[in-house]
């Protein structure tokens, strides 16, 4: 196909759903429903028995604080309280949401949150629970803080995020809480919404660790998904980003936390708004197999693009485009080998050619080498040559936005 006609078609296909024209008269002109859209989320993980240094693992009776950066804006947020992943119910004894700033310091008085009506719940295992709607308007790259205060012995399965801990007690009302202690520790709020007037689009991005944003800078949201939403919000782009990548997940097996084919349904096409997803996935699929312990889990090219294809089918299915990351070079890292890049390319030349893919994203020449194709460029990766910098983030954010939204 005419490379413009292509880009044509994508820009359609992208572009926010303008509001219909108010009917003429003698009927009077109907605004369109209030409609809720993530404006933010991660993927839920499953608890874990040991800390690591710097982490918490459980919390008890305690004041738990979780700051996150909105990607779209609206007049009301409500937020998803993950325990899909528990086997255990959980305890919350309030929360309250207020505006943040970038540092997590909250800005002005906490507003309490309920579920049902209620200030105290609980929320059943292997459930989320979405809290009552909470006025408090936003717009994109606006933060806001969630402060949770846990009933007794509590021990979310949540992804882990950059928390506040406060000292024992409940000090969900507080704008300043002294003695707070940075930690990595999991979040239980594992989406928020935000309600506004007509058609809002989301796009997803779904992945590994390079999605989520390993080798960025910690906790400055250059992540490329957050490097892209930044880039959309600056020009009123109109469309929500939602990161949905996990550290050490693989397409086809479960790792660090479920597969991609295992938790699409939940962390994809249960994003409210959502309209469109890039997937990002397969090189830890390729590359473990030389570990210890994985080596029964060698995958060839046939086995990573039958997964694609699962992915694809169950996401046209609910009306939702899927965008096919390219996967990026990896010669240098610790469990490279040219097995594994064979696959890579066979599999990457099956997502650049294969049309299969409502569209494609380059992430590998975004990156990659000119002189040495199968590695990252230097001063691109964080000196694993594996996962990007900031400045490889930044590259890939852009190479989304021109393969999405083409002459923006």
């Amino acid at each position: 196909m005419n490379r413009s006609i292509l880009s044509a078609a994508l820009l359609l296909a992208l572009a926010p759903a303008p509001l219909l024209a108010a009917p003429k008269a003698p009927a009077a002109a109907v605004a369109p429903a209030p409609a809720w859209r993530s404006a933010w989320g991660n993927a839920p993980i499953a608890p874990q028995a040991v800390a690591r240094p710097g982490e918490a693992r459980a919390f008890t009776d305690v004041t738990v604080r979780q700051v996150m950066r909105l990607n779209a804006g609206g007049e009301a947020v409500r937020l998803r309280l993950s325990n899909e992943l528990n086997e255990r119910p959980l305890a919350v004894g309030a929360i309250t949401l207020a505006r943040a700033g970038a540092d997590g310091k909250i800005l002005g008085a906490p507003i309490a949150v309920t579920v049902g009506g209620k200030a105290e719940f609980t929320i059943p295992p292997g459930a989320p629970v979405l809290s009552d709607p909470v006025i408090l308007p936003v717009k994109a790259m606006d933060y806001v803080s969630a402060a949770v205060f846990y009933v007794g012995t509590q021990a979310p399965a949540g992804h882990r995020v950059r928390l506040f801990v406060a000292p024992p007690g409940n000090h969900v009302a507080k704008d300043a809480i002294p003695g707070e202690e940075a930690l990595k520790g999991p979040g239980l709020i594992s989406g928020v919404e935000v309600r506004g007037q007509g058609e809002a689009p989301v796009l997803v991005a779904i992945g590994d660790s390079i999605t989520e944003g390993s080798g960025s800078t910690p906790n400055a949201d250059k992540g490329w998904p957050e490097q892209l939403a930044a880039r959309l919000a600056a020009r009123g782009q109109g469309w929500s980003v939602v990161n949905m990548g996990v550290g050490g997940g693989r397409l086809l097996r479960e790792v660090s936390g479920p597969s991609a084919l295992s938790r699409f349904d939940r962390d994809v096409l249960s994003v409210a708004g959502v309209k469109a997803v890039v997937v990002l996935e397969g090189i830890n699929d390729i590359g473990r197999a030389v570990q210890p312990g994985f080596t029964a889990d060698v995958v060839g090219p046939e086995d990573l693009i039958a997964g694609y294809r699962q992915l694809i089918a169950r996401a046209h299915a609910r009306g939702v485009k899927v965008y096919g990351g390219v996967i990026p070079p990896f010669e240098g890292a610790a469990y490279y080998h040219d097995k594994g890049e064979a696959t890579r390319q066979a599999v990457n030349a099956w997502i650049r050619t294969g049309g299969e893919f409502d569209g494609v994203i380059d992430f590998d020449g975004a990156v990659r080498d000119a002189a040495k194709p199968g590695r990252i460029r230097e001063g691109l990766h964080n000196g694993d040559h594996l996962h990007p910098n900031d400045a490889g983030y930044e590259l890939m954010a852009q190479a989304a936005d021109k393969a999405l939204f083409p002459g923006k």
